[in-house]
């Protein structure tokens, strides 16, 4: 192997139950990470208060005067927030009430993609291993799916999670939920740690600039919420998911990110800090690697999930030329177990990229 919508309740209850299994507390079971990509998707009046604990940062990808366009195009480049929490906060285990990590206004309409970055913590408060699910929603969010992992006692995951959607005078906020899970759960024993992140890129509003600077594409959106991926032991493109844009300028400058979850149906790791078999993701832009990540499957008892991410500019921003541009999501497992793969879809969680103009 090579190292390197909202949906309407009934569709969130067939998600839960397409992937129970019975004695998994060490993964979501029941209430699978994976499978509650959609439980955030609720209407408005369902979401909890607005966080009063956060800051912001706005900035520019690309220098200069924010509200004017640049010589390759007549749109104005992408608009980037940055807005960090300052509190801890606790998770509860109920996925049809998460716990508002944040909520925020954002001060720019258009196409919109928002990036959460954040630290889940087992307060060591019992000796069960819990999962978390976390959702991005923008605007009128059109893909908050959310993700999820394990956390064995006394340890921190730090993962990320995108979302996307559209950020309008009606739906101009942007908000990160959660909540956790177990068998059993016990609420407040994962708590999202302060200085949670919640990058947003904001595309021109204007209807002839949609879609010159900002490309997302999903799994569930390609292939719908039934059908499952296996992942194999070498590198194989998850299908459905590349997002593809156009440059003008001479040299110009992409970012990609990508987010998948891995989830094996039957975890190979079975012990808390002696885990060893591992998952990869790799991003590409037409068709050359970006950037390689492996991490260890959080040990269960059960089903095993875990959430691989892009990070840093160094990994994530490269050179181009003028012309169509694509980037793609690859996924390969390092185990086998006979008739138990690695999935992404269905039951089990998202994979996703997009592809911003750094003009």
């Amino acid at each position: 192997m090579r190292p390197g919508r909202r949906l309407a309740a009934w569709t969130t209850f067939l998600l839960l139950g397409a992937c129970s299994s019975s004695g998994d507390s060490g993964s979501p079971g029941t209430t699978d990470a994976g499978a509650d990509a959609t439980d955030a998707a609720m209407p408005d009046a369902m979401m909890p208060p607005k966080d009063a604990g956060s800051t912001m940062d706005a900035s520019r990808d690309a220098g200069g005067d924010s509200g004017k366009a640049d010589a390759t195009s007549p749109c104005m480049p992408l608009r980037h927030f940055t807005f960090t929490s300052t509190a801890v906060v606790p998770l509860g285990c109920d996925a049809n009430a998460p716990a508002t990590i944040l909520d925020v206004p954002v001060p720019a309409t258009g196409r919109a993609l928002g990036r959460a970055t954040f630290s889940v913590q087992h307060t060591g408060a019992n000796s069960v291993t819990h999962f978390w699910n976390v959702q991005v929603h923008v605007g009128s969010a059109k893909d908050p799916y959310g993700l999820g992992d394990d956390v064995c006692p006394g340890t921190t995951s730090a993962r990320e999670n995108l979302g996307f959607g559209v950020l309008s005078a009606q739906a101009g906020s942007a908000s990160v939920v959660g909540y956790s899970g177990a068998a059993p759960c016990t609420p407040g024993t994962l708590q999202v740690l302060a200085g949670a992140t919640l990058e947003i890129w904001v595309e021109d509003p204007a209807p002839a600039c949609a879609g010159g600077d900002l490309a997302f594409a999903s799994y569930y959106d390609a292939e719908g919420f039934t059908t499952e991926y296996d992942w194999t032991t070498s590198f194989t493109q998850l299908p459905g998911v590349t997002a593809s844009l156009a440059t003008t300028g001479a040299s110009e400058t992409m970012r990609v990110l990508g987010v998948v979850e891995g989830s094996p149906h039957l975890d190979p790791n079975t012990t808390c800090g002696s885990e060893v078999s591992t998952i990869d993701l790799e991003t590409a832009l037409d068709g050359q690697p970006m950037e390689y990540v492996r991490e260890v499957v959080p040990a269960s008892q059960g089903m095993g999930h875990r959430v691989l991410f892009t990070s840093g500019d160094t990994n994530e921003l490269r050179a181009v030329t003028p012309g169509m541009h694509a980037a793609s999501l690859l996924v390969a497992s390092d185990f086998v177990v006979s008739g138990q793969p690695v999935t992404t879809g269905g039951c089990c969680g998202d994979g996703e990229v997009a592809l911003l103009r750094m003009r």
